[in-house]
């Protein structure tokens, strides 16, 4: 049966192509407006001197806002605070996910409800998880110290996680794991009840050991999952500023102001739009090589 829409677009002499253009084209001047425009526009506003002073007329000052980076030396604290938060983050909850993904998929008694209580952390606001771990971090009266202080791992119950520049960093990757590890866990898990049994139980017969089965059978069976699930964790967490921005602050001393904070300062606090967006740049071309490699990396084992 011929599409009434394909025959009005003949009759009237448009092609196939024209007229499937023709449909797509409130779409996409919506996805233009609202993605494209900025982009570009933050693009050109970082090559300008762009302050309050000068809203309306923003003006051109070629590298100067990425040199005053550059000279600085800020931009490549931003940098390193930026890749150990990530990588901490992305690592400790893809091992943790991954851990908790194969349990639950075991015949493991009360498994259900197991899945139902580790998706919580999940389903809280950031600006939550931040406030919640800020009070059981806190110096005098959080229950963490108390813990570790009972436990014997520690002398004193008065750890200050948010002035020492190490324990603050640990303070947002715990938080941050905490709240992103189950979202890697249900992805794990689905791949993970995908694997073909007959292929394990195959491995089994033969005389594998379990770590060799995961290593040779169920890894390679969800690999594909694995970098498309690594990959989402990192865009998170890029662009993650909630749970840093409420817990430290940025600080202290700048030792947890990644590039989202740094831009956020620049742009919100010190009203200097041109070097906000710069960061912001520099920010954007870090996402896309990242997500380049990770295409990559899906093809290649797509076509494996």
């Amino acid at each position: 049966m011929t599409n009434p829409n394909v025959k009005l677009s003949r009759h009237r002499g448009i092609s196939d192509s024209a007229f499937a253009l023709l449909l797509i084209c409130p779409a996409l001047l919506v996805l233009g407006v609202t993605v494209l425009f900025p982009i570009l526009k933050g693009i050109y506003v970082s090559f300008c001197d762009y302050k309050l002073s000068n809203l309306n007329a923003p003006v051109w000052n070629h590298f100067q806002n990425y040199s005053k980076l550059f000279r600085s030396g800020s931009i490549y604290r931003y940098f390193l605070n930026t890749f150990v938060y990530v990588i901490l983050t992305v690592v400790i909850q893809f091992l943790l996910g991954m851990s908790v993904a194969l349990l639950l998929n075991s015949k493991i008694r009360g498994r259900n409800i197991l899945r139902g209580a580790f998706l919580i952390p999940w389903t809280l606001p950031s600006v939550v998880v931040a406030i919640l771990w800020r009070w059981m971090l806190q110096q005098q009266f959080g229950v963490i110290n108390y813990l570790i202080y009972r436990a014997g791992i520690t002398d004193t119950i008065n750890i200050s996680w948010t002035t020492d520049s190490v324990l603050a960093m640990a303070a947002v990757v715990i938080a941050a794991v905490w709240r992103q590890f189950p979202y890697m866990m249900v992805m794990l898990l689905a791949a993970l009840q995908s694997v073909d049994q007959s292929l394990i139980d195959a491995a089994r017969v033969d005389g594998a050991s379990y770590r060799k089965t995961l290593k040779h059978i169920i890894i390679p069976s969800i690999r594909p999952v694995i970098i498309s699930a690594v990959w989402i964790a990192t865009m998170s967490n890029f662009q993650m500023y909630t749970i840093i921005a409420n817990m430290t602050g940025g600080g202290p001393v700048e030792s947890t102001t990644t590039l989202s904070l740094a831009a956020y300062k620049a742009a919100f606090q010190s009203y200097d739009f041109g070097k906000g967006a710069a960061i912001g740049v520099l920010w954007l071309v870090i996402l896309a090589v990242v997500t380049l490699i990770s295409n990559k990396l899906s093809e290649k084992y797509a076509a494996d």
